[in-house]
């Protein structure tokens, strides 16, 4: 007598970070009714498989890293091996942001192009009135950007991994 073997599922593409508590997970696993959802090696949900596809909503990650893999069962509850781990890291607080340079109501003339300077961490991604700068290892960051005559408002924003941000403005004038 042949036993089929119980795949183990296959999770879809999740993304590496994430700033909310909450996931879906969805993937595939053929030969089974019921996939358990594992976080940590601890069992977190379990769900249907339907047509060989599985879907869990709201899967609660906890803060940091979470590391997610699945086991699948047949109809007699022979159980897989677990699935490819997966990790991914819940963060949902707002990355750091210092402006340095200009300061709040600084006046420019001659040259509309100014340096706008400051402080974050690593691994974000800032911006001031949409132009990228350049943000070192050490968090330091610079970007030129361009000044209309009279008042401007400089939007300095930083955005990281797991797409928090902050926003900073700064009011800065510019007269020829």
């Amino acid at each position: 007598s042949s036993t089929i073997v119980v795949q183990a599922p296959i999770i879809d593409t999740l993304p590496k970070f994430t700033n909310s508590s909450t996931i879906s997970v969805s993937g595939f696993s053929s030969n089974a009714v019921r996939v358990e959802i594992y976080i940590d090696g601890e069992k977190s949900a379990e769900t249907s498989v339907d047509s060989s596809r599985f879907k869990y909503e709201n899967l609660k990650l906890k803060e940091g890293e979470n590391n997610i893999s699945a086991k699948a069962f047949d109809a007699s509850d022979t159980a897989s091996d677990f699935s490819e781990t997966v990790k991914i890291v819940f963060n949902n607080k707002e990355p750091k942001l210092e402006v340095t340079s200009p300061f709040e109501n600084q006046e420019f003339s001659v040259n509309n192009r100014i340096k706008v300077e400051g402080n974050t961490q690593k691994d974000v991604q800032v911006f001031a009135n949409g132009f990228l700068a350049n943000v070192s290892v050490d968090g330091k960051f610079d970007v030129t950007i361009p000044l209309l005559e009279g008042e401007n408002n400089v939007e300095v924003k930083a955005v990281d991994e797991a797409s928090n941000a902050k926003v900073i403005t700064v009011k800065v004038i510019f007269r020829k």
